[in-house]
């Protein structure tokens, strides 16, 4: 919580007192009352234990129950505060230039953030959900106080995992419904509207217009902005699908903000809403009530096949199981060997043609219908709509040389005979080379080292690709590994990654703080100067969670956002959702070092162990010898204790951890390691030469967000975030596989390792440079020498990893 200024008179600082002290006595209580089952699974040994702790630390009851209590005096009884003034009455109607975010937006998005929080403790605490009961662990004989706080978060890992995979289908069903008259766009459109730079003006329905009783369930709109969130992919969607209305609709913040309840964060839309909703779509309003299987279109022979959504209850132990390991390794095999849709290994036998449907059969069966459509409508590959700087072609004065050759090059490869190749393979009952993404890889590698056939794509005597159309080869792949969605990126993953970012934010809960609007106004100005530094070409710019905060805010008006991005930086900057860990490390300590060089103040507010080490590393002795402004502002961060899990240090949630056979990551993530232990002892001893207590270090990343606490092994705050149980969805989330050619990777002779990352190697850099994804700034994915593609536009799934996940 920022500190208020000196300069309040002395009798708002009492009342500012006193609503502090009611706000951490009295509120916890009610801000922790939220629907939850879990409690009720103790045993009563363990209510016991706990009330004979509680009695320890009460006041003793005041003798004489017979005597009468004190007299009620109504006139000078002091109210108790309203915990929701802050964000009960927000003024969202008047838009500032660009879109960009007002404080009252940014608490509205607290709100909506908060929302969506309770949502997922809910269902993940929902016993018997998807078949899914607590019965497996509370009556296993385990000794349930000691252990159940991590068996039942895999049950509630997994009942969320279905409900976000069930979520993301309704949204596209959704988005279909709301524009039915939306044409892809050809080829031939997407040149003449990048030539004349008119390809994004605003249609005469734009923007959509939401209130409270036309908004979407919340699921769906939980799944919109995390959508939303991928600026790029978001825009090459909207421009492929002809949606560019809903590219011009930002993000219903009054809207959204008039359907959550204040006090319980339940989502209360308009009466009107749920039958709009069903009328467009024809689903039930509530994901829960979802209760037929869901539609697979086979790959093959394009009949509609009935799919369980998960199997993995019958997979349940039949008998009880007392010792913990044991039940653990016993919950992992029913929850990872479902053969549902939303589970690992999906897999259905068409009622057809009898072919077995696999997640990896519909992702080559997404690739090849998007060959189709270029054959048959000259509707271009995902990934060919956007340049290396993610305008396509001429906007707003700028124009993006890189467009022609990711566009038209990576079409030719596919419309020249590559793509009839693929269709035209055997198909051999789901063992077909063009029926699975590994497979046609390789048929890819076969054509570009061709060099006559390379030569006719380029139309050109030499057969050696440019760099660009390296990584025009390499973005269209990254739209089909692990991702068999009709959009950019895997729509559930997006989700996911967004789930630290959404944990952090209730834990600092700055919604209930008495300095709300002062500190939505200081992180805006704490943004804008951000932006400023994104500027430079050559690094990347790594932000704190109050930053990101607010860039979350201002990419939720997507054509604002593009127009402010593109003025003050010459390019589109992207979010990219998949970084890896020890870039976003030396990054941050970039950003820092810079941050504090420009404005005289530390970047991150936070006195954890690693932001202290960070901020040890680029302050110098020479500093503070003769004391300047950035070492006495380093100083001053001491003067009030805080609690690093609430802090606003590194905004974490797009790390991911690479991978590789040979462990060179993980050998240069070793040596990181040792420089910032290195900088938090020298930040140790500087503590104690000063009398001021050692920084915090926890060796673990703590989470309750299925409503009870759960203790991850974690060495950082820049570790990529990896949910509880990983291994229960269907893409792999947290990693990105390194080597050239690995699965998720590029195609050999297009890329060499470190691509998968998510960038070309920055400024200049080749596509073998090992550059890991960009967060913010030209030099980052999708700034010059970047690669633009949204989602960490890699070749692993939705955009980098080797399985479509990410921090």
């Amino acid at each position: 919580m920022y500190a208020r200024s000196k300069a309040i008179p002395y009798l708002s600082r009492i009342a500012a007192l006193l609503v502090d002290l009611h706000y951490h006595l009295i509120f916890p209580a009610i801000r922790h009352t939220m629907p939850t089952r879990l409690s009720r699974l103790f045993s009563k040994e363990k209510e016991a234990e706990a009330e004979h702790k509680e009695s320890q630390f009460k006041s003793p009851p005041s003798p004489g129950y017979g005597e009468p209590p004190p007299e009620y005096d109504a006139e000078h009884t002091i109210q108790p505060p309203d915990v929701t003034v802050g964000f009960s009455n927000l003024s969202l109607s008047n838009k500032n230039k660009d879109g960009f975010p007002s404080p009252d937006e940014c608490t509205a998005h607290l709100k909506v953030l908060e929302c969506f929080y309770r949502l997922r403790q809910k269902v993940g605490s929902t016993d018997g959900l998807f078949g899914i009961t607590d019965s497996v662990v509370t009556e296993s004989g385990v000794a349930i106080y000691d252990n159940a706080s991590r068996l039942l978060a895999k049950l509630a890992e997994k009942r969320w995992a279905i409900f976000v995979s069930r979520a993301a289908d309704r949204f596209e069903a959704w988005i279909l419904a709301l524009l039915p008259q939306a044409q892809m766009i050809t080829i031939q459109e997407l040149a003449a509207g990048a030539k004349s730079g008119r390809l994004l003006d605003r249609p005469a329905n734009a923007p959509l217009q939401f209130s409270k009783n036309n908004m979407p369930p919340v699921d769906v709109l939980m799944v919109w902005h995390a959508y939303m969130l991928n600026p790029r992919a978001y825009l090459e969607d909207s421009i492929r699908y002809g949606r560019t209305s809903i590219w011009h609709t930002p993000f219903p913040w009054f809207a959204a903000a008039s359907c959550i309840n204040s006090e319980t964060f339940d989502y209360e839309a308009g009466a009107t809403a749920e039958p709009h909703f069903q009328e467009m779509t024809s689903l039930s309003w509530h994901n829960l009530d979802m209760a037929g299987p869901r539609v697979v279109n086979c790959p093959s022979c394009f009949s509609d096949n009935p799919a369980q959504w998960t199997t993995c209850p019958q997979k349940a132990p039949r008998v009880q199981i007392a010792d913990h390991k044991m039940l653990s390794v016993a919950l992992d095999d029913m929850l990872c060997s479902g053969s549902g849709f939303c589970d690992t290994y999906f897999d259905l036998t068409c009622i057809s043609c009898k072919t077995s449907i696999t997640h990896e059969r519909l992702r080559a069966g997404k690739f090849c219908a998007d060959v189709r459509k270029l054959f048959n409508k000259t509707v271009p590959m995902g990934g060919t709509v956007l340049g290396t700087e993610g305008l396509p072609g001429r906007f707003n004065g700028e124009v993006d040389t890189t467009y022609k050759h990711l566009s038209q090059t990576t079409n030719r490869l596919i419309s020249c005979g590559l793509g009839a190749s693929i269709l035209n393979q055997p198909k051999l009952s789901g063992s077909g080379t063009n029926e699975s993404m590994q497979g046609i890889r390789e048929i890819v590698e076969k054509f570009t080292k061709d060099k006559t056939y390379m030569r006719k794509v380029r139309d050109s005597a030499s057969p050696r690709m440019m760099r660009t159309e390296k990584i025009g080869i390499r973005r269209m792949m990254s739209r089909y590994w692990e991702n068999h969605s009709s959009f950019a990126l895997d729509l559930a993953g997006a989700v996911i990654r967004q789930e630290s970012f959404v944990e952090k934010m209730h834990n600092i809960d700055w919604l209930h703080s008495p300095a709300l609007p002062s500190t939505m106004r200081r992180l805006i100005v704490k943004y804008e100067r951000f932006v400023s530094i994104m500027k430079n070409p050559r690094s990347m710019a790594v932000p704190t969670l109050d930053v990101d905060l607010a860039w979350h805010t201002h990419q939720l008006d997507p054509a604002g956002y593009m127009a402010y991005t593109v003025k003050h930086t010459r390019q589109f900057v992207d979010h990219d959702d998949k970084v890896a860990e020890t870039r976003l490390n030396d990054a941050f300590a970039w950003t820092s070092k810079t941050y504090q060089k420009l404005y005289g103040e530390p970047y991150s507010e936070c006195t954890c162990w690693y932001c202290e080490a960070v901020r040890e590393s680029h302050t110098s002795a020479v500093s503070r010898l003769f004391n300047t402004t950035s070492a006495s502002a380093n100083d001053q961060l001491h003067s009030a204790t805080q609690d690093p899990r609430k802090s606003v240090h590194i905004s974490a949630h797009n790390a991911v951890r690479p991978t590789d056979e040979s462990n060179s990551y993980q050998l240069s993530a070793g040596l990181k390691a040792e420089a910032l232990e290195k900088q938090y002892q020298k930040a140790c001893e500087r503590a104690r030469k000063k009398g001021k207590k050692e920084p915090r270090r926890d060796d673990y990343y703590y989470s309750d967000a299925w409503g009870y606490p759960v203790y991850i092994p974690a060495y950082s705050p820049y570790v990529g975030y990896v949910p509880y149980a990983p291994m229960y969805y269907p893409v792999t989330l947290g990693c990105m596989a390194l080597g050239a050619g690995a699965a998720g990777n590029c195609c050999a002779g297009i890329c060499g390792g470190g691509v998968a990352a998510g960038s070309c190697g920055g400024m200049g850099g080749d596509c073998a440079g090992g550059v890991a994804g960009g967060c913010g700034g030209p030099g980052g994915c999708g700034g010059p020498g970047g690669c633009g593609g949204s989602g960490g536009g890699g070749c692993g799934g939705g955009g980098g990893g080797c399985g479509g996940g990410g921090g």
